[in-house]
């Protein structure tokens, strides 16, 4: 049996699909656990700061309850990873903190749009030689 890959739509709308079922967090697309969720999966390739990870969800403004906002940010992740088992996903930890950077961690094969886009950028700019080119 072939093994289930998550596809992840960003350009167009959000959209996650594990094989063939939809994946669906919350109904309100402006949740705070789809927006680290979108995030991290934009940062997929080298992690995300997680100082700038807490002054998107919690403010840039205040700054002086840094134990609180840790805190909401350890929680959010700790949801984040029991929403994703609980709409379908396997058992996994899916968000993994090293050295001030978060990332999104997972052993399923992961299908990105925003990544598919890079490295057809990459390409086109390999093969026109690095000019300045429109592209249609």
């Amino acid at each position: 049996m072939a093994e289930k890959v998550l596809h992840v739509r960003m350009f167009g709308g959000f959209a996650m699909y594990y094989g063939r079922d939809a994946v669906v967090l919350n109904k309100a697309g402006s949740s705070k656990s789809v927006r680290l969720l979108q995030m991290l999966l934009l940062c997929v390739k080298g992690g995300i700061p997680k100082n700038e990870l807490l002054d998107n969800l919690y403010g840039w403004n205040d700054k002086k309850d840094i134990a609180n906002r840790n805190k909401n940010l350890n929680n959010l992740i700790y949801r984040l990873k029991g929403q994703l088992i609980s709409v379908g996903l396997p058992e996994d930890d899916y968000v993994e903190i090293n050295d001030g950077m978060c990332s999104f961690k997972s052993s399923i094969p992961l299908d990105l749009d925003t990544k598919r886009f890079e490295e057809t950028v990459t390409l086109a700019r390999k093969l026109g030689g690095g000019g300045a080119h429109t592209v249609v």
